[in-house]
């Protein structure tokens, strides 16, 4: 018999449960609501997906986009006790991002680009950003619902969300931090552009900020979140591989960090040998023949006893 599904504290449907992979070979539970655009984490699953669980929730996050916005309410409850929910400012390594946290901590809901923020994918959309996506791309979307955006729209009219872009090269480290993929074009594209070429294939780039190398088409950025999913699913097959069996060179990279180590470890393994085959020292002194033999050891052993009392009173 399977568990009765969350029901989703804005619009009171049906959440869908992703079961997604963690580290350690463990497994976590998300819920996710299509038309609201949200997931819920009980605790601190969000910290603990894979790059292969990113990559599906990416995916999920996709195909709800589809589905038309529902308008979240003023008051949204949990989903687990319909309490309140508190709005809470986190700080990040990226910035600050919100989240609706539960006030009996069952949990928190955070919006498709409130979580994209948290894992520092979305950078700010500057005015050349919007004039190359609406060449390259054809218009904006709201990374949050996938709403179309007004070329000078400030907020999305349906979900509130800012706009942002998606970058690209920054999800690809996330989704593969040991760097199993990184002789694709996509994991090797610059997280920022700091210089003026491509750091995929050298090629020069125009001043100003970019969105796609014009010489080897490699995306650095994209204001759709279907087209950055597109990017890194080429990521897929190799992080599966990679999951059982590490690459040669990520495996050469972990053997060197252990060699470094190596003399650290070799010194505490002899000093645990040299304590275990110390002369052990009997501590086990039997009194009362030494008081029978030697009264004045009955006026020591008192002395110490009552200034032990004495000073742990102080």
């Amino acid at each position: 018999m399977t568990a009765e599904r969350l029901r989703c504290g804005n619009c009171r449907q049906a959440m869908r449960p992703l079961a997604l992979e963690a580290h350690y070979g463990q497994r976590v539970q998300i819920d996710l609501c299509g038309p609201c655009h949200l997931v819920w984490f009980d605790t601190v699953e969000s910290a603990r997906l894979t790059g292969l669980a990113m990559l599906d929730l990416l995916g999920e996050m996709v195909s709800a986009q589809r589905e038309p916005h529902e308008v979240l309410r003023a008051a949204v409850g949990c989903p687990r006790c319909a309490g309140p929910l508190n709005l809470v400012h986190n700080q990040t390594r990226w910035g600050r991002t919100l989240q609706l946290e539960c006030h009996r901590r069952h949990g928190a809901y955070q919006t498709f680009s409130q979580f994209l923020s948290e894992k520092g994918l979305i950078r700010p959309l500057s005015s050349a950003d919007r004039a190359a996506l609406m060449q390259r791309e054809g218009g904006l979307a709201c990374l949050n619902c996938g709403a179309a955006l007004g070329a000078g729209d400030q907020r999305c009219s349906y979900c509130d969300a800012l706009p942002g872009m998606v970058d690209v090269a920054r999800l690809a480290r996330a989704l593969d931090p040991d760097g199993a993929t990184e002789s694709h074009a996509v994991h090797r594209t610059a997280a920022r552009h700091a210089s003026l070429h491509c750091v995929a294939c050298g090629a020069p780039l125009p001043a100003g900020p970019a969105v796609q190398c014009g010489h080897c088409k490699a995306t650095l950025a994209t204001g759709q979140l279907a087209q950055a999913h597109a990017a890194v699913s080429e990521l897929s097959a190799a992080l599966q591989v990679h999951r059982t069996t590490p690459a040669p060179h990520v495996r050469a990279k972990r053997l060197a960090q252990l060699s470094g180590d190596l003399p650290r470890r070799w010194e505490d393994v002899r000093k645990m040998q040299s304590e275990a085959q110390a002369p052990a020292v009997d501590t086990d002194v039997e009194l009362w023949p030494l008081i029978r033999e030697h009264p004045w050891v009955s006026a020591v052993v008192a002395a110490l006893v009552l200034s032990y009392f004495y000073f742990s009173e102080r």
